[in-house]
């Protein structure tokens, strides 16, 4: 079981980000929010900031923080990161917070700016990020610039867009990875949405038959790319990590893991998909088709733990597309559809139910076990 101060404060998190999107989100007056904003951004930030030793990075990313002045090989963003957070004479501590920080606010402005269909998105966002920024910590930061970026990208300025993208790689250089992604599938794909009746079958087969140690042959492509930073360590070392060897098995579900993740994008996939042909929306449509092509991506690679992280940032953007679908049918109950030709409004609503159900069943199970079975989550006055 976990420790008290840990089902305390992450029960906390989780209830406080539902209330608030809920009930306090929808505030016109921009500074008036932003007045409103300063508790749920703090209580994260604190929270999320004060953990001690998540993932395999934490002692690592503590050390580089505490000698940000001698790493000679950190990427210039997120030395000169470290280095402010020493001139300002914080501890690791203080580090991790100024982290947590920096990814929540950017992460609000996004949200922010979807207006009244952003209600729900403060509530999945905290679950769909947690786990990624926690453990891949330095991508984790960068992933708060992309947000910032997407943010840009819809108000057109083209300028902030492409320095938000720079700063991103200058923590990180793995962010050109969902930045190329995204890019692509807005091009092509931002008014056409990936077709259920492909991406369900696609989805199952890659769950339940495919062999994720099959894509093990890659490995003897990576040698020929080169990037001059220190993921090349991971490209000199590509049988280790992209090969067969690479495979983990600790990453393998349990069948009921399996089962119960499954139905929740399977019902993320079909819901997401009939809410905008219901209610077409190009800021979202690009959205959904990239955490779409994400699982997909996720679930291919599902046991290699380095390629996750390339579809990770991809797959956790389903916090903007859960809110708008909730934001969509909400909207059944108000308006006659049928006079946009459908015919069995009812069972569609019920359907979406179902798979609302699903999705919330899957979060409760996934971070109930978080929340209360998890004896080594700790924070740094447990150390």
């Amino acid at each position: 079981m976990s420790i008290i101060e840990h089902i305390l404060l992450f029960f906390l998190l989780f209830l406080f980000y539902f209330l608030w999107g809920k009930y306090s989100s929808s505030n016109k007056d921009n500074v008036k929010f932003w007045l409103q904003a300063v508790r749920p951004i703090l209580l994260y930030a604190l929270i999320v900031g004060s953990r001690y030793g998540w993932g395999p990075d934490y002692i690592s990313y503590k050390y580089r923080m505490e000698h940000a002045f001698s790493e000679p090989d950190e990427q210039i963003g997120f030395r000169w990161l470290n280095q402010l957070i020493n001139v300002l004479g914080l501890n690791y501590v203080g580090g991790y917070i100024v982290y947590s920080l920096i990814f929540v606010i950017c992460a609000f402005v996004l949200i922010r700016s979807y207006g009244k269909q952003s209600r729900y998105m403060y509530a999945f966002f905290v679950p769909a990020t947690l786990f990624f920024v926690s453990a891949a910590i330095r991508q984790g930061i960068a992933l708060s610039f992309l947000f910032l970026a997407i943010y840009f990208f819809h108000q057109k300025k083209w300028i902030q867009t492409f320095l938000m993208i720079l700063i991103g790689i200058s923590i990180h250089t793995a962010t050109l990875i969902p930045v190329a992604f995204i890019c692509i599938i807005y091009l092509f794909f931002r008014k056409k949405l990936f077709d259920w009746r492909i991406t369900i079958p696609l989805y199952i087969y890659l769950s339940f038959f495919f062999d994720g140690s099959s894509i093990g042959f890659i490995a003897s492509y990576f040698k020929y790319f080169s990037l001059d930073n220190k993921f090349q360590n991971y490209i000199n070392e590509a049988d280790r990590w992209f090969g067969v060897e690479g495979a983990e098995s600790k990453y393998a579900q349990s069948t009921f893991a399996l089962i119960t993740s499954s139905l929740f994008y399977i019902s993320f996939i079909y819901l997401g998909y009939r809410s905008l042909k219901l209610k077409p929306n190009e800021k979202i449509i690009y959205i959904y088709n990239t955490v779409v092509f994400g699982v997909l991506l996720y679930r291919t690679v599902f046991l290699y733990e380095i390629l996750r992280r390339f579809a990770e940032p991809l797959v956790l953007l389903y916090f903007i597309s859960i809110s708008y679908i909730i934001y969509v049918y909400e909207g059944n109950k108000r308006y006659n559809l049928i006079k946009n030709g459908i015919s069995k409004v009812s069972i569609d609503y019920r359907v979406y139910l179902v798979g609302l159900l699903l999705i919330v069943i899957y979060h409760i199970l996934y971070w109930g076990r978080f929340i209360f079975l998890n004896p080594g989550a700790k924070f740094f006055w447990n150390n």
